[in-house]
């Protein structure tokens, strides 16, 4: 502070002696200071701890506390730290100069005093009090600011260190995806090889037929292979963009049921539904949930024996729409059972002629609606899988 300020330096004179008190007061004060005054060591101490002082101007001298106790209690209050205490004594011996630096005054000026030195003194501490402040709040303005850019660079390591695994883990998923592609692929092209050779030979009419039939199957299969790698590209890049709309559950069952009545029987197996009476509705993509019901009842199907049962229940448990679709085939076992939901499993019995990528498909569409799918064997016999869905409304 300074007194071109718009708010006075306030200073606090501490002497026994009310002579002084006067002389000090009036010369201060004709020079724009606000001042109080205390008569004792005392005194000086409470009006420290009842209103805050720009600098003290304390007699050694005085009866009870010493200006050398005062001063000393000022420096072990974390609060008074900076007020700058300017000593007034007649002593002028060396010692006793030292003796008030040590104590954490200032300055020492010696009486009688000329009141020029005192105010060039008094200016020269009061513009160093005022400067270390700035330099304080500057030095706090700047570990805030550092803290701030540290944290931030913190969060862009984090964000970096995350996009460096996600780079990782598409580039892998990039190789094994490409690994899938050749694997499904292979085997319906072998599909359309094979008959393409026997045809440029001689081929019995009888033969036709069955040549034509393993085509088809081939590019069926090719077909539904192109669309799902079409689907898994669609939700791994952008699995948050889905449509929301109110499906009834019980009607999309019933859609799928239909599309897949002539595949039940040819293994004469039954579909039975089961409903608790209650109309269900979800919210969501309805082509996804219905591709995802479709990949789990195939595989049912493809797993359950001649004249076998599969089962789809639909109940509320805990305010979630529980769709459960049971067989009752052989089961899964323990290796496949361990990966079951892996898109990228090495496996060979996990892919082709097995359960195929319909599961994994099956999970990513649950996941990007929010929900959750699980599989596990029956006790007698069969699998169950359990799609919970947490978007419901119960109509």
């Amino acid at each position: 502070m300074n007194i071109q300020n718009s708010v006075s330096p306030v200073i606090l004179i501490v002497d026994d002696n009310p002579k002084n008190l006067q002389v000090l007061g009036k010369i201060l004060q004709g020079n724009g200071y606000e001042i109080e005054f205390a008569t004792n060591g005392e005194s000086a101490l409470e009006w420290l701890n009842s209103k805050q002082f720009d600098l003290v101007l304390l007699d050694v001298n005085m009866p009870g506390l010493s200006g050398f106790e005062v001063c000393s209690k000022i420096r072990i209050d974390p609060s008074l730290n900076n007020v700058p205490v300017i000593f007034l004594s007649a002593e002028t011996d060396r010692e006793s100069i030292l003796k008030g630096f040590e104590y954490g005054a200032q300055d020492y000026i010696t009486k009688p005093f000329d009141s020029r030195e005192l105010l060039v003194r008094v200016r020269t501490h009061l513009a160093l009090k005022n400067s270390l402040e700035k330099l304080e709040v500057l030095n706090k303005s700047l570990e805030e600011k550092v803290a701030e850019r540290t944290q931030q660079l913190n969060e862009a390591n984090e964000k970096l260190k995350k996009l460096n695994l996600n780079l990782i883990d598409l580039d892998r998923e990039k190789s094994e995806f490409l690994s899938l592609i050749s694997h499904e692929i292979r085997t319906p092209l072998n599909g359309i090889i094979a008959p393409l050779e026997f045809l440029k030979g001689q081929v019995y009419p009888h033969e036709i037929d069955n040549l034509v039939e393993i085509l088809d199957l081939s590019v069926k299969r090719l077909e539904r292979f192109a669309l799902d790698a079409l689907l898994i590209t669609r939700l791994k890049i952008k699995p948050y963009e889905i449509v929301k709309d109110k499906i009834n559950l019980s009607t999309l069952l019933d859609d799928v049921l239909k599309e897949k009545k002539t595949k039940s029987l040819l293994g004469n197996i039954h579909i039975k539904k089961v409903d608790d009476g209650s109309i269900k509705s979800i919210i969501g993509e309805v082509d996804l949930i219905k591709e995802c019901i479709i990949n789990i009842l195939e595989n049912a199907i493809r797993f359950s024996p001649q004249n076998g049962t599969i089962e789809i229940n639909t109940f509320m448990e805990d305010q979630s729409i529980i769709l459960k679709i049971r067989d009752n085939g052989n089961g899964i076992s323990g290796v496949i059972m361990g990966n079951i939901f892996d898109l990228f499993t090495t496996g060979g019995e996990h892919k082709d002629s097995s359960i195929g990528i319909g599961l994994p498909i099956a999970k990513m569409i649950m996941e990007a609606h929010g929900g959750t799918i699980s599989i596990k064997n029956n006790p007698d016999g069969g699998a169950s899988v359990r799609l919970q869905f947490q978007n419901s409304i119960v109509v």
